[in-house]
């Protein structure tokens, strides 16, 4: 194709603008890891055991979606994931203005820092910064 528009006597090539790189677009290109059946049979027992897909995922260096792929394939039955219902946030709301961090409630609520974050904001609490004051 390049050939054919060299012999028009166009160069369509000086005139292709460079494609500006977004946060949302991937900068880093990574290898596909295959994971070994020994490899795989190890993550389903940890996964038995209470290990996190997240943490399965980085200590195998693999998606976060190939663990749960895997864990599908092996039949291992998924742990629910534990959601903030009004009674937890209403918990999460009384423990933050005690002083509590979010990642603090989070550790006793048993979820994410950043689940408690928004599931705070999105009820309207003010949110302190990392110094303890209100934005």
């Amino acid at each position: 194709m390049f050939k054919a528009l060299e012999d028009a006597g166009e160069s369509e090539l000086s005139q292709v603008e460079p494609v500006p790189v977004g946060p949302a677009v991937a900068t880093e290109v990574r290898e596909c890891r295959m994971l070994s059946a020994d490899e795989v049979a190890e993550i389903a027992e940890e996964y038995r055991r209470g290990a996190g897909v997240n943490e399965l995922a980085r200590r195998y260096g693999v998606h976060r979606q190939t663990v749960d792929r895997h864990l599908e394939r092996a039949g291992v039955s998924k742990r629910p994931m534990t959601k903030m219902t009004p009674t937890r946030v209403e918990r999460a709301e009384v423990l933050y203005k005690q002083g509590l961090s979010t990642y603090e409630i989070a550790e006793k609520l048993g979820v994410s820092g950043s689940t408690v974050w928004k599931a705070l904001k999105r009820a309207g609490v003010r949110m302190r910064d990392t110094q303890g004051r209100e934005r």
